[in-house]
């Protein structure tokens, strides 16, 4: 199964409140995530979203918070410094698959790239 077929099924599960389950955490989509009332959000406190979009700007870049990146769907992503330069390498406009933990989208990542 390809990332884009995953995302849509883990979108149509979210949805549905029937979330698939990752390393036991209940993992949904973005675009399901901003749907949601305050009190829904709360309660998937340590629950995973996968953000699939283009990096829009560089935050931050330090070594012990990582790198922070703002997204075109308006998101903050926070990755560890082991991402760096894969990021780099992507760069502005470029498109990014990542796995976050909630409600800060942070604890990121990178799909699809080997780390080291």
């Amino acid at each position: 199964m390809d990332f884009e077929t995953f995302y849509q099924q883990v979108h149509i599960q979210s949805l549905e409140k029937n979330y698939i389950r990752f390393r036991g955490r209940k993992l949904l989509s973005y675009e399901s995530y901003h749907l949601m009332n305050t009190e829904q959000k709360e309660q998937l406190y340590g629950s995973l979203v996968l953000v699939f979009t283009k990096i829009s700007r560089f935050i931050t870049f330090n070594e012990q918070s990582g790198i922070g990146i703002a997204t075109q769907l308006g998101s903050y992503l926070q990755f560890d410094i082991k991402y760096y330069e894969t990021l780099e390498d992507i760069g502005i406009q470029g498109e990014i698959k990542a796995i976050c933990v909630l409600p800060y989208f942070d604890k990121c990542i990178l799909l699809g790239y080997q780390t080291f």
